[in-house]
C-alpha cells in the first residue's frame, strides 16, 4: 500500500487493445479509466485479470462497488490498489475494490496533499491501444507515503467534469506525507479493532464435515463459533469402514475459497480421481457403456480436480483448522429456544448455552430438524447398500478412477482410494430394515452378484468379512422452507441425497460457504448503518440461493440411482418366463435409447454441477494445480476403448476354468513380442519362443500360437484338430479361425479342444495369483472365475 506506479509495457499492448490500468505485480488489471463505467446494478461485470508470463485473462466474479467511487478517475494502480480522483477539488481516494481476493472493498480518503502539476507532459495513465510507439515504458510515477514528503505528477487529466487541467496554472504546493500515513494506519487500526470484536456469536449442532466447514467458514468471516458434537470419533456412528468421501471439483473450490491452507491440505491427503476415466459400464461383461469427463469441465473454468479422501482423515483436518477450543465434543443438542432476538441450546446433559443463530447440521436424523418442523420420516430408496474397502489394486489403475457397475435391481460402485486400496459399494433392492447372518455378507454378496465381471467379484473377495458395513439409503426432500426465525439447517439434515451423484457432502460444503458470506454481509451492513445484525434476513437469503441447486442436484442424484438399478442390457432381462430371450442378445431399446440420451446430456449436467457454483466464490481466482494435470492420452482413452485398454499395466494370466479342467496350474503369458508362446500336448525344443504342454486328447501337438503385439494379445489357431474356441465377456462362444490372429482380452476363456477339459480365463493383475486351494475366499483373491 506504500508504493503506487502506474507502468505500462509494450509487452502489454501487443497482447491486449484496451488495457486500461495496470500492476507493478505480475498481473495486470483490466477495466474502465473511469471507475464503475461498467458496473451493473452496483457491481462490477468487466473486471479482468491479465497474467502476462501466462498469457491468459481470467474475468472475476461480480462483486459490489462503493458507490463513492462511482465515475471518478482512475490515476494510478499497484498490486490491486487503485487510486482514483474527483476533478472537483483534487481528493484522492484509495482502494482495493480490484484484488481478487477481496470481497468487501475498502475505500481510504487521502487528505489534501502536495501535487506538482505540470501542463502538457506525459499522461499519468494510458489507456494503451495498438499504436506504432516504441517506447519500452512511459514515464513512471510514484506515490510513497512512507517518504518525508513526495510529489504526485499529473499531466494531461481529464475529470468527468470535462475540461481537464486546462484552465489551472502550473503550480506547486509542498506539502508533508504525515497526515496520509496516519490516515492509513487509523483506517487499518480501526478495520483491525472491528475485526477483532466481530461479531454475532454462531451456534452449531453437529461436527460432520457440513459443521466443521461451516464453523471453519464463519470463523475466518471473524464470527464467535462454538460446535457441539455427540461422537467426533465416529463419524456419525458409520465407523471406520465408512471411510472416504468423494469431494468433487465444486466442493473444492468453495472450500478453498473458505480458507485456501485448509484446502491445500485436503486436496494433498486426497487421491486425485478426476483425471482419469470415470464411468458406467455393464455389470455382468464389464464393457463401458457410459464414459464421463470430470475433467475438462474443472481445468475449463479453473478448479481443482475431484478428489477421494478418508472421512477420519477429512475431519482430522477440518478439526484442527476450527481449534479445539472451538468444538464441543460430547455434546448432543436435544432442543433450542429462540426468544427473538437470541437463540438457546439445550444439551442432553441439560446444559444451556446462547448465542445469536443456531445452525442444524446434525445429520439426516436431525434434532434441530425435528424441533424445527415437528418429527418426520426420511424417505427409504429401497436399496440397501454394502459397503468395505479391499487392499486390492486394479490393472487399469492409472488410467481408471472409478466405475458404476449397471444391473437389473441392483448396482456396483467402485472408487481408487489410494495407498493400494479400493472402495466399493454395493446396492440391492429390498425392503429396509433386513439383517445377514453372522459373518453372511461377503457369502450373500457373492449370491446377489452371481455371474457379474471379474471387476466386482475380485473386489468381493479381496474385502474381509470385518470391513463390510451394511445400511439402508435414505434421502430427504428438500423443502421451500429451510429454517426460522433464528435457526436454519445445512447439509444433510435438510436435503440428505443418496450417495449416487457423490454430492452430498459438496453440496454441505457449498453451503457452508454461502451460509457464512451471507452473515458476513449482513454484518457489514449493521456496521455501515450503525443498526443491529439482521440475523433472520441473512438466513432467509442463504437459503434462497441455494434452493433451487440443491433441489436440482438431489433430484439428479434419485434420477442416477433409478438409471443403475432400471439397466437391461437385452431383451428378456427381468421378464421372468420370457428371460429365455436373453439367449438371443438383442440390445434392450431402454439400453441404446438411454446411451443416446445420456452421451449428450451427460458433459452438460457436469459442466453445470461441477462448475455451476464458482461465480458465486468471492476471494477465489480461477486456477489449476499443476499436479491436477491429466493423462495427454485422456481424450484418446474417452474415444477408443482399445487405446484404454492398452494402457493395462498388469501380468497376463491363464487361470483352469471349470470343473473338469486337467490342468491346474495358472500359467503367465509373455508380453516379448519375439517370442511367442505355443500351446501344445508335447514339448518341442526346436520351436524358439515359450512352450505351454496340456495333456489332453483333444490338444494337438502344435495346436496354438500366443501373440503379443502393441500391448494386445492374439489367439492363433495353428489348424488344430478339435479346434480353439473363445467365449467373450458377452458369453458369445466362437471357433477362431486357423491361422488368423483373433484378439481376446480380460475374462475370455480360451479352450483348447471341444471338451472343455482345457479351458482357462484369462486375467490381467499386478501381482503373481496364488495357487493354493485349501481356503478359496481368502488364498484365491485375484482369480474369481
Amino acid at each position: 500500500m506504500s508504493l503506487f506506479i502506474s507502468r505500462f509495457s509494450n509487452l502489454s499492448a501487443r497482447r491486449l487493445a484496451s488495457a486500461r490500468f495496470f500492476s507493478s505485480s505480475p498481473c495486470c488489471f483490466l477495466s474502465d479509466k473511469i471507475l464503475g463505467e461498467s458496473s451493473d446494478g452496483g457491481k462490477i461485470v468487466n473486471y479482468r485479470v491479465f497474467d502476462p508470463s501466462t498469457e491468459q485473462v481470467v474475468t472475476s466474479c461480480k462483486k459490489k462497488f462503493p458507490k463513492k467511487l462511482l465515475g471518478q478517475t482512475c490515476v494510478g494502480a499497484s498490486q490491486g490498489w487503485v487510486a482514483s480522483m474527483e476533478f472537483k477539488d483534487l481528493p484522492v481516494n484509495l482502494t482495493d475494490v480490484y484484488k481478487p481476493c477481496v470481497s468487501s472493498p475498502r475505500v481510504i480518503p487521502l487528505p489534501s496533499l502536495v501535487f506538482t502539476i505540470e501542463m502538457g507532459s506525459t499522461p499519468f495513465c494510458y489507456s494503451i491501444n495498438p499504436s506504432p510507439s516504441k517506447l519500452d515504458f512511459t514515464r513512471t510515477h510514484v506515490f510513497s507515503p512512507v517518504a518525508k514528503q513526495f510529489y504526485l505528477d499529473l499531466s494531461s487529466f481529464s475529470g468527468k467534469s470535462g475540461g481537464g487541467l486546462s484552465g489551472f496554472r502550473s503550480r506547486k504546493t509542498l506539502v508533508g506525507v504525515k497526515a496520509a500515513t496516519a490516515l492509513v494506519e487509523k483506517e487499518e487500526k480501526r478495520e483491525a479493532v472491528t475485526e477483532k470484536k466481530k461479531k454475532s456469536r454462531v451456534l452449531v449442532a453437529g461436527g460432520g464435515i457440513g459443521g466443521l466447514v461451516f464453523a471453519l467458514a464463519a470463523k475466518k468471516k471473524g464470527f464467535d463459533v462454538l460446535v457441539f458434537e455427540k461422537d467426533l470419533s465416529a463419524i456419525r456412528g458409520e465407523g471406520q469402514y465408512r471411510g472416504p468421501i468423494q469431494i468433487q471439483s465444486n466442493a473444492l473450490a468453495a472450500l478453498e475459497a473458505i480458507d485456501t491452507d485448509v484446502a491445500e491440505q485436503v486436496m494433498e491427503a486426497g487421491c486425485i480421481t478426476g483425471d482419469r476415466i470415470n464411468g458406467l459400464v455393464d455389470g455382468v461383461s464389464g464393457n463401458w457403456y457410459v464414459k464421463f469427463d470430470t475433467f475438462t469441465p474443472a481445468a475449463s473454468r479453473g478448479l481443482p480436480v475431484t478428489r477421494v479422501i478418508s472421512r477420519m482423515t477429512l475431519q482430522q483436518i477440518l478439526a484442527r483448522a476450527v481449534g479445539e477450543d472451538v468444538i464441543r465434543n460430547e455434546s448432543n443438542v436435544v432442543d433450542f429456544e429462540d426468544s427473538g432476538d437470541k437463540v438457546t441450546v439445550v444439551l442432553e446433559n441439560g446444559q444451556r448455552y446462547e448465542g445469536d443463530l443456531l445452525v442444524g447440521a446434525d445429520g439426516i436424523w436431525s434434532k434441530v430438524r425435528n424441533n424445527l418442523f415437528g418429527r418426520s420420516e426420511p424417505t427409504y430408496s429401497g436399496y440397501t447398500c454394502y459397503t468395505g474397502i479391499a487392499d486390492f489394486v486394479p490393472a487399469d489403475i492409472e488410467s481408471v478412477g472409478y466405475r458404476v457397475f449397471l444391473g437389473h435391481k441392483q448396482y456396483f460402485v467402485s472408487s481408487d482410494v489410494g495407498g493400494g486400496k479400493m472402495q466399493w459399494y454395493a446396492f440391492h433392492e429390498e425392503p429396509a430394515g433386513g439383517v445377514d447372518a453372522p459373518n453372511g455378507m461377503k457369502k450373500r454378496l457373492f449370491e446377489i452378484f452371481d455371474g457379474w465381471c471379474d471387476n466386482v467379484l475380485d473386489l468381493l473377495h479381496a474385502t474381509e468379512e470385518a470391513a463390510i458395513l451394511r445400511r439402508d439409503i435414505y434421502d430427504r426432500t428438500p423443502g421451500f422452507t429451510w429454517g426460522r426465525g433464528r435457526v436454519t439447517l445445512l447439509g444433510d439434515s435438510i436435503h440428505a441425497m443418496q450417495p449416487n451423484m457423490g454430492q452430498g457432502g459438496c453440496m454441505a460444503i457449498e453451503d457452508s460457504y454461502q451460509l457464512a458470506m451471507e452473515l458476513d454481509e449482513a454484518w457489514k451492513q449493521s456496521v455501515e448503518t450503525s443498526t443491529p445484525v439482521d440475523v433472520v434476513s441473512s438466513l432467509k437469503r442463504y437459503e434462497g440461493s441455494r434452493r433451487l441447486r440443491v433441489a436440482i442436484i438431489h433430484g439428479m442424484a434419485r434420477m442416477a440411482a433409478i438409471m443403475a438399478s432400471t439397466y437391461k442390457a437385452y431383451l428378456g432381462v427381468g421378464l421372468g418366463p420370457l428371460s429365455f430371450l436373453t439367449k438371443f442378445r438383442v440390445p434392450h431399446p431402454g439400453r441404446v435409447g438411454g446411451r443416446f440420451f445420456v452421451d449428450i446430456g451427460m458433459p452438460l449436467m457436469l459442466d453445470w454441477v461441477l462448475g455451476g457454483n464458482s461465480e458465486k466464490l468471492e476471494g477465489r481466482s480461477p486456477s489449476c494445480r499443476l499436479t491436477d494435470k491429466a493423462d495427454d492420452r485422456l481424450r484418446e482413452w474417452f474415444e477408443d476403448d482399445d487405446a484404454l485398454e492398452r494402457t493395462i499395466k498388469g501380468e497376463w494370466y491363464l487361470i483352469p476354468h471349470g470343473e473338469d479342467c486337467c490342468v491346474s496350474e495358472t500359467l503367465c503369458l509373455t508380453k516379448d513380442e519375439d517370442q511367442p508362446c505355443i500351446v501344445g500336448s508335447e514339448p518341442d525344443q526346436d520351436f524358439p519362443g515359450m512352450r505351454i504342454v496340456i495333456p489332453s486328447s483333444q490338444v494337438s501337438k502344435m495346436h496354438a500360437r500366443v501373440i503379443y503385439k502393441d500391448g494386445a494379445f492374439f489367439l492363433m489357431d495353428l489348424r488344430s484338430e478339435h479346434g480353439t474356441y473363445v467365449t467373450d465377456n458377452e458369453g458369445r462362444r466362437y471357433r477362431a479361425t486357423p491361422n488368423f490372429p483373433a484378439r481376446f482380452r480380460s475374462s475370455d476363456i480360451i479352450e483348447f479342444g471341444s471338451d472343455k477339459k482345457a479351458a482357462f480365463r484369462v486375467k490381467v493383475i499386478r501381482k503373481t495369483p496364488k495357487s493354493t486351494r485349501k481356503n478359496e475366499s481368502n488364498d484365491k483373491l485375484l482369480q474369481t472365475a
